[in-house]
C-alpha cells in the first residue's frame, strides 16, 4: 500500500478511484495473512463500513490488520463508535475477527481510538499506537 505497509491490490486501487472518495486504501495479503490499511483525509462511519464489507468479501476479516491513521481526520460524532461496534459485533457472529493495530499521529487520536478499543473489546482485539514499529510488534504477538 503506502509507507512500506504492503502492496495495494488492483481491486483496492480501483475502489480508491471509482467514486473519487476512498479515504481507506486497503490490501488483503493472503500469502502473509494480513490486511494493511492507509487512511487519507476525513474518515466517516460509512467509510469504515465499506472497508469492513470489502474486507469480508476479500476473505480478510480473520487476518491481523494494521491501520495507518496518521493521515486521517478522526473527529467522530458521539454515536459513530457505537455504529462501528455494532458492525463489528455482527461480523464477529459470522467468523472470528483478527486483531487490529492502529497507528495514530497524536495523543488526542490515541485517546479517541482507546474509546473504540473499550467499546469493541468483546468483538475484536484492537490497540492504538503512536509508532508503526510498536503497532507491528504488538500485532506480531497476537494469535490469529
Amino acid at each position: 500500500i503506502l509507507g512500506g505497509m504492503g502492496v495495494a491490490s488492483g481491486q483496492a486501487i480501483d475502489r480508491m478511484w471509482e467514486g473519487g472518495h476512498m479515504p481507506l486504501i486497503a490490501g488483503v495479503d493472503h500469502d502473509r495473512k494480513e490486511v494493511s490499511v492507509v487512511a487519507i483525509g476525513q474518515v466517516s462511519v460509512a467509510d469504515v463500513r465499506e472497508h469492513l464489507l470489502h474486507e469480508r468479501r476479500d476473505h480478510g476479516l480473520g487476518y491481523p490488520e494494521i491501520v495507518d491513521l496518521r493521515g486521517a481526520g478522526l473527529p467522530f460524532e458521539p454515536g459513530d463508535f457505537q455504529q462501528i461496534t455494532e458492525l463489528l459485533r455482527a461480523l464477529s457472529l459470522e467468523a472470528p475477527l483478527g486483531p487490529a493495530a492502529f497507528v495514530v499521529s497524536s495523543e488526542a487520536d490515541l485517546e479517541t481510538m482507546r474509546a473504540l478499543e473499550v467499546m469493541a473489546k468483546d468483538y475484536r482485539e484492537m490497540k492504538a499506537f503512536l509508532s508503526q514499529g510498536e503497532a507491528r510488534a504488538w500485532l506480531d504477538t497476537r494469535p490469529i
